[in-house]
């Protein structure tokens, strides 16, 4: 899935999504590690200096949102409100999502989304 694929399918969410949330990671620079043993498969998620057996609840959380934000848009403005409309914004993004933490990943991808130049080539 590429990052516009991941934008919008976090725009088009009605709730919090694991699997969001490993794409999430993904972006963030996070590897995946799977074994097998016997019937069972046991995945670890693997951060440059750290190994960890559960992945940080990027669309449920706001810390971890946060963590997000800090790994996709370092130093860099950002704010959320939520009551009747939730939103975030980084910089000049402001972004409208299912809760707080997903705003704020949303509104990370949207400034990443920015920084990148758009792949035409369609490889």
């Amino acid at each position: 899935m590429d990052l516009h694929e991941l934008i919008q399918n976090l725009e088009k969410s009605e709730a919090p999504s694991r699997r969001m949330d490993a794409m999430l990671a993904l972006v963030a620079g996070w590897q995946r590690k799977a074994s097998r043993s016997g019937g069972n498969v046991n995945v670890v998620w693997l951060f440059p200096g750290e190994e960890v057996n559960r992945l940080p609840e990027f669309t449920r959380s706001i810390d971890a949102a946060l963590e997000f934000v800090g790994l996709i848009a370092p130093q860099r403005s950002l704010a959320f409100t939520w009551g009747n409309s939730i939103k975030a914004q980084i910089d000049d993004t402001i972004v409208e999502a299912i809760n707080p933490a997903a705003a704020l990943c949303l509104a990370a991808l949207k400034f990443k989304a920015k920084q990148e130049p758009l792949d035409l080539r369609g490889d």
